[in-house]
């Protein structure tokens, strides 16, 4: 609601002769007060319920008119033109103030205040707060016996699966992952893969193959040829592969053909809340005296958290969240105790503990966790991109003299202690962490959203629902579905966010969605797709988002500059070409072109396409993430004025080769978190050295791709990296001893991942010596840093 209030001001400040969006402004504040302190109470009446969604449709609509008078083209025709429009919603304006007043709503939200439990988590701004965390210890002491014998059994090398059974909230997942950690190294493949209710074979299928074979997945986009190829790799070798949340045993019955049983000791271990898959164990809700651990003296409220990890995780965050009196803790618990019921299942009890945290949070919260509905079940989620589009839909209630990013950081850091994000530990995205949601908040959420008409989700089996109000915001969860279509009576005029998940075929013509701020493509070409063109986002004049994924190539419009308000540009696929006029952008803040690959595998291979280096950094100066990656995007050198970005966050870039002092440039961004650079010929001087005074001073993860690698940091330089990513080739006869030189002076140094492959005339051998070579180096250091072979 703030969003349309603060655009109004705007629009008075330019045009001061308007002055029915004057009057209008004033009223429209009152009425989101009345909005504000309505939506707090325990349980609104249905006339309450009907007079709150018609005012977010009034503003929803008048803001979409805003919008498209302000970001369009400034003419006297168009001051008419919202002259008459505001006159029209003046009168939808008088008829809920007569609805307010008619019923007394000021007057009731004053005289009936809510609960303490009500908004009572506050935000707090910079470094995130602990988590409530549940010890699950004793838990996964439970698991040993049945996985000694079922893994380590060298008597037995059939092929095991292990099932772990239990309700929806147990905490079935948390031995799981914790088998991976502590198991998965001694097998030669593993995986881990989500299903969910609304299984998409071919998504869960696709995903096992790009975990086992580093090569991007077939074109031939079925099933058979999918189980055909993982049966392929997966043949003559050990695997361990982790099932998470199967659903049916259809499912399974699927997935199971693409595992060759062997003779070489392969296990998989599912969790699930069905009883029919292989050999059983049985997870238990925590006892009352774990439970209690989170608790201390709670002990009425552990008992009615029934055990469930989720359920004491929210509860225990709640309780925590900036309840200063002993008092306040005391109200807040009698609270829970009224109104907990006592005889309910396991998802009642989630159910009703997710409704007590929902109803805690700020509406600016609220809206960020709903948004999260877009995403269909078990979907893994970066938390760059979703703070981007939290971002781009004006979620943000942004404090004076707070940087809007990391407010949103924070928001997302707040779901993330009550549970309602989970990190995935166990995956890694080319060395960004997703998270995901749990499927019973999936289930809420989609709920709430649905029930306020905050998102509209359509999946491939409701192709004739019919909907009878305004959509705000759509997602398509059409999967791998050959003939899935929207609903033909859908109208989109509404639309300002969009989402779609399913085949190139079935995605519906942009041309309709003329108002859409955010736009989300996640896309797999079908039969006969080779290439989809983005033509008809010129007509998205109020577009600020874009992310497309995509298996097959991506034509971008020729220009952009059209797109005034674009912010985030995210093309995950290959591009056939670069908009000429894309350095010239001036709102654009986060770009990223091209796709994601092993590159050090292939660091000869793959068209070059060279961006020219005269551009001129005052055309980027907002720019906070840039990556420009291959198969098009591969730099002759490194430009010397992508050291003058002074907001860049993040970089990843590759060059054909890396000039002496280059990285001297980058060493003086001031602001600099996450760097990858890919360089694809070795550097004629010897190695890469820094040479300036204290390099990097907020970097904090650095990756560097290179055949031949020698790297030698400076002393002070680097003052805040955490994790370092080195892959390299081992060659015959390659001197090792100075490849991470002065590694020493990386004071706050947690983790170096090393990915060594072999170059041409070597063999293992050398690989194991580079490896050795590296464990000396990092054993010296003085605070011991983790050592991890990547892939």
């Amino acid at each position: 609601m703030s969003s349309l209030l603060r655009k109004l001001d705007e629009l008075l400040l330019k045009h001061q002769s308007l002055t029915m969006a004057r009057h209008l402004r004033d009223v429209l504040g009152s009425i989101s007060t009345n909005l504000a302190k309505l939506s707090e109470l325990d349980d609104p009446s249905l006339t309450m319920n009907y007079w709150m969604k018609d005012v977010r449709e009034l503003f929803y609509d008048m803001e979409d008119c805003v919008d498209q008078f302000i970001y369009g083209d400034d003419t006297d025709a168009k001051i008419e033109w919202i002259n008459d429009i505001f006159l029209g919603f003046k009168t939808r304006v008088d008829e809920l103030i007569e609805r307010c007043g008619r019923y007394k709503f000021a007057e009731f939200s004053f005289n009936h205040p809510t609960t303490t439990v009500r908004h009572c988590v506050r935000m707090v701004y910079g470094e995130p707060r602990p988590a409530v965390s549940v010890v699950m210890e004793s838990r996964t002491n439970e698991l040993p016996w049945i996985m000694e014998l079922k893994i380590h059994e060298a008597s037995d090398p059939q092929l095991k699966v292990v099932s772990i059974l239990g309700d929806e909230g147990v905490g079935k997942s948390t031995p799981s992952q914790k088998l991976w950690c502590e198991l998965g190294g001694q097998f030669e493949c593993r995986v881990f893969v989500q299903t969910a209710k609304k299984p998409d074979m071919r998504r869960i299928l696709r995903s096992i193959l790009s975990q086992i074979h580093q090569q991007k997945p077939p074109q031939a986009y079925q099933v058979p040829h999918l189980i055909h190829d993982i049966r392929k790799h997966l043949k003559d070798k050990r695997y361990f592969l982790i099932i998470d949340d199967l659903w049916a045993v259809s499912v399974w019955d699927v997935i199971s053909r693409a595992f060759p049983e062997g003779n070489c000791s392969s296990r998989i271990i599912t969790t699930t809340t069905i009883k029919d898959v292989s050999c059983i164990l049985k997870m238990k809700p925590l006892s009352e005296n774990q439970s209690k651990t989170l608790f201390a003296n709670f002990n009425d409220v552990a008992r009615k958290c029934r055990g469930l990890p989720l359920a004491i995780i929210c509860i225990g965050t709640l309780i925590a969240s900036q309840l200063d009196t002993l008092q306040q803790r005391e109200d807040v618990l009698k609270f829970l105790n009224h109104n907990f019921k006592t005889n309910s299942t396991s998802v009642d009890t989630l159910n009703q503990v997710l409704e007590l945290c929902y109803n805690s949070l700020p509406h600016c919260l609220k809206s960020c966790l709903l948004y999260l509905s877009v995403y269909p079940g078990n979907y893994l989620i970066l938390k760059l991109d979703l703070v981007k589009q939290w971002i781009a839909e004006d979620f943000i209630c942004t404090p004076e003299g707070k940087d809007i990013a990391d407010v949103a950081s924070s928001y997302f850091d707040e779901l993330l202690r009550f549970g309602l994000i989970q990190r995935m530990d166990i995956i890694s995205n080319k060395g960004l962490l997703p998270y995901t949601v749990h499927p019973v908040v999936i289930d809420f959420i989609t709920s709430k959203s649905m029930e306020d008409n905050f998102v509209t989700i359509i999946d491939y089996s409701q192709s004739a629902v019919v909907l009878t109000e305004k959509i705000r915001r759509l997602s398509l969860h059409f999967g791998s579905a050959t003939y899935a279509m929207m609903p033909a009576s859908m109208g989109l005029s509404q639309v300002c966010s969009l989402a779609f998940m399913g085949l190139l075929g079935c995605m519906p013509s942009l041309e309709e969605f003329k108002i859409v701020r955010v736009l989300i493509l996640h896309l797999h070409g079908d039969s006969g797709n080779t290439r989809f063109s983005l033509a008809e986002i010129l007509n998205l004049i109020l577009l600020r988002y874009l992310q497309v994924r995509c298996n097959v190539s991506v034509e971008l419009p020729c220009q952009m500059q059209c797109l005034k308000q674009l912010e985030s540009l995210e093309i995950n696929a290959g591009v056939a070409d670069v908009p000429s006029d894309i350095v010239h952008h001036s709102t654009l803040q986060h770009v990223r072109i091209g796709e994601k690959t092993d590159y050090y595998r292939n660091l000869a291979k793959g068209p070059v396409t060279i961006i020219q280096d005269a551009l001129s950094s005052k055309h980027l100066p907002a720019v906070q993430v840039f990556e420009l990656l291959p198969p098009i995007c591969i730099l002759s050198r490194l430009p010397w004025w992508i050291g003058q970005l002074a907001s860049l966050r993040i970089l990843k870039v590759v060059v054909k080769e890396l000039g002496r002092y280059e990285l001297d440039h980058l060493g003086k961004l001031p602001v600099l978190e996450v760097l990858s650079l890919y360089v694809r010929k070795p550097a004629m001087y010897g190695g890469v050295t820094f040479h300036s005074h204290a390099p990097f001073p907020a970097l904090e993860d650095f990756k560097l791709v290179s055949a031949v690698l020698q790297l030698r940091f400076p002393r002070k330089g680097m003052p805040r990296l955490t994790r370092l990513k080195i892959c390299f080739n081992a060659w015959s006869g390659g001197s090792n001893s100075d490849i991470l030189g002065g590694i020493e002076h990386l004071e706050k140094l947690e983790e170096v991942v090393a990915c060594i492959g072999v170059a041409t005339g070597a063999d293992e051998t050398d690989c194991t010596d580079a490896e050795a070579a590296l464990q000396d180096t990092i054993d010296k250091h003085p605070r011991c840093p983790k050592f991890v072979k990547g892939k």
